[in-house]
C-alpha cells in the first residue's frame, strides 16, 4: 500500500503505466511488495538481474509479470538501456546478487550497487573503471564490508545515499561505513525519508520528503 501510494503521487494524474521494472536484486526485501503494486502500475518491460528463481517472492512477481503478459529481459553486465534524450541505464555487473547499475546524461553520473557482491569491487578495480560519479548509493543499507572505503574514496561522489529503515532489524548502517563517510554528503532514508534527485545533465538539485 506504502508503495503504491507513493508511485501514485509521484505519477502524473493520466499516465499510470512504467516504461521499465529494474529488478537490480531479487531478494525478498527488495521485491516483496511489488506484484500488487504492479497491477496497478505495469511496467511495459522488465530488466531482471541474478537469478530467476531465488525465493518464493521472486516466483510470485514472476507470475504476476508474466500473467499482465510482462516481457522480462535477464541482465548481463555491458547491457545499455536508452531512456531518451541521451539518458542510459548501464548494467556494469550482474551476478547471484543482482546487478550495479550506472545511470548517465551528460555529465550526472548515478552509481546504484544495488545487488552488489564483494567480488564486484575487484572486477570494477574498486572503482577505478566507474571513475568519480555524482551521487553513490551506498550498498546494502550500509553494511560495511560491501562499501569499503577505497571503492567510496575512488568514486569520490558529490553526494552519497544511504536506504535503510530507522528500526532496521541488523542494527544498519555500520559504523564503520559511517566513518568512512566523515567527508562526504549524507543523505538518509530513515533520517530525511523521500530523496529526490533532479539533474539537467550538468547541475543537480535535491529535495527531501519526511
Amino acid at each position: 500500500s506504502l508503495l503504491s501510494n507513493a508511485l501514485g503521487r509521484r505519477l502524473p494524474p493520466f499516465h499510470r503505466e512504467l516504461d521499465w521494472l529494474i529488478v537490480a536484486s531479487p531478494t525478498t526485501e527488495q521485491i516483496a511488495a511489488l506484484p500488487r503494486a504492479l497491477e496497478r502500475y505495469p511496467p511495459r518491460s522488465v530488466l531482471w538481474a541474478g537469478p530467476e528463481s531465488p525465493n518464493r517472492s521472486a516466483d510470485y512477481l514472476r507470475e504476476t509479470l508474466t500473467a499482465l503478459e510482462i516481457p522480462i529481459t535477464l541482465a548481463a553486465p555491458g547491457h545499455s538501456l536508452n531512456l531518451g534524450d541521451g539518458v542510459s541505464l548501464r548494467v556494469l555487473t550482474a551476478g547471484p546478487r543482482g546487478a550495479i547499475l550506472l545511470l548517465e546524461w551528460e555529465n550526472f553520473r548515478a552509481l546504484l550497487p544495488l545487488g552488489a557482491h564483494e567480488d564486484d569491487y575487484e572486477s570494477l578495480r574498486m572503482g577505478a573503471d566507474i571513475g568519480p560519479v555524482t551521487a553513490l548509493l551506498l550498498a546494502d543499507n550500509g553494511y560495511a564490508p560491501l562499501n569499503p572505503p577505497d571503492w567510496i574514496n575512488t568514486l569520490n561522489p558529490q553526494l552519497t545515499l544511504l536506504s535503510v529503515a530507522a528500526d532496521d532489524s541488523s542494527g544498519r548502517p555500520d559504523a564503520g561505513t559511517l566513518d568512512v563517510l566523515g567527508g562526504y554528503s549524507l543523505l538518509r532514508t530513515d533520517q530525511h525519508g523521500w530523496i529526490h534527485i533532479s539533474t539537467n545533465g550538468e547541475h543537480m538539485w535535491v529535495e527531501i520528503e519526511k
